[in-house]
């Protein structure tokens, strides 16, 4: 048995996240804002999905997560390389919210606080499953694990630093979301990997399988 830390969706915790872990909403960022990602295919804004904060072993850094939707499953959306998603780290001293791009789908417009749950169990799948029946919760609850290892639906697809070349850390693992109507897109019942460079603090990147 292992512990897995579990991010479960806590509504209590989105009043005050501009510095925290959360999903949906407008993206925090310092002073001076931040330059919203550009789809590399159809040169649209990306769709902010959340925000989630790294920790000490990475640098305690914002990594704002992003998704192209202006064209879902044309933009190579799930690949780490691809150009239709992306991670900003941003530090997080004094975020402040930033407004998003008038055009396209750019928000999802329900905002998730995430609170950690640590969880005794063989994997991240029997965690999950474990803390919603003691829970009496829905297993959509979950909305992913923070670090540990990666449960991967199609294999191992741990990308590397385009600035160092090395093997990328593990930051966390991400459902879809707990409201069907403001879901993440991971293809339907997919999960996102989140990845940092250990040296490199300011590199991170994020694919989809499912």
């Amino acid at each position: 048995m292992i512990v897995i830390q579990l991010l479960v969706n806590d509504s209590n915790a989105s009043a005050d996240a501009t510095s925290q872990t959360a999903f949906g909403g407008l993206p925090s960022a310092g002073e001076g804002g931040l330059h919203w990602p550009i789809c590399k295919t159809c040169h649209g804004h990306m769709q902010f999905l959340g925000q989630l904060r790294s920790g000490e072993a990475l640098g305690d850094r914002l990594l704002l997560l992003f998704e192209c939707q202006n064209r879902p499953g044309l933009c190579d959306d799930w690949d780490a390389d691809g150009g239709g998603n992306a991670v900003m780290v941003v530090a997080t001293e004094s975020p402040q919210l930033v407004q998003a791009p008038p055009v396209g789908e750019t928000t999802r417009p329900i905002r998730h606080g995430a609170s950690v749950v640590r969880v005794e169990a063989g994997n991240y799948d029997q965690a999950r499953q474990q803390w919603a029946s003691q829970a009496g919760k829905a297993a959509r609850d979950v909305l992913g694990q923070l670090g540990g290892e990666p449960s991967w639906i199609q294999g191992d697809e741990t990308p590397s630093c385009n600035t160092c070349g090395e093997r990328m850390a593990f930051v966390a693992q991400l459902e879809e979301g707990p409201e069907a109507r403001s879901a993440m897109n991971f293809g339907g019942g997919g999960c996102a990997y989140l990845f940092q460079c250990g040296g490199c603090e300011t590199s991170a990147k994020m694919l989809w399988q499912c």
